[in-house]
């Protein structure tokens, strides 16, 4: 058994780019069509999309070690010990999971999946701790 896993998730930088290819766009359509009166739109918009670029991007995962679940590991960190979970439920509904963590005490709380690894490799790493994951469809 491995002692610590962590998956991180990078920020994609898909609507930044996005935002940049309709900036181009409506210059160009701008200037097609003469249409200078809505050229402060273009800047405006030119701003809004280098000011996204620059503002920091949140690392989202998790972090499990033989201890504790930690969700949002690198955002705003909250350890749950593993004796705490009773275990995981897993409801694929298409595109993304739902996953929520059921206590031993009967509450359940779901989890952002955008912090998750694959199902696949969740229910492995979890399995190794001791964790089960319920619910697989």
């Amino acid at each position: 058994m491995s002692e610590l896993y962590e998956y991180r998730r990078a920020p994609t930088k898909g609507p930044v780019w996005l935002a940049f290819i309709g900036v181009v766009i409506l210059l160009v359509g701008v200037i097609q069509f003469g249409a200078t009166q809505l050229l402060w739109l273009v800047w405006v918009l030119g701003a809004i999309t280098i000011a996204w670029m620059l503002l920091p991007q949140p690392i989202s995962g998790i972090r499990i070690d033989a201890d504790h679940l930690v969700l949002s590991a690198w955002r705003n960190p909250r350890p749950i010990p593993l004796d705490d979970i009773a275990h995981l439920r897993v409801n694929d509904t298409g595109l993304e999971a739902e996953v929520a963590i059921v206590y031993r005490d009967g509450k359940v709380e779901d989890i952002f999946a955008g912090d998750l690894p694959d199902i696949d490799t969740l229910i492995t790493v979890l399995a190794e701790r001791g964790v089960p994951v319920r619910d697989v469809s």
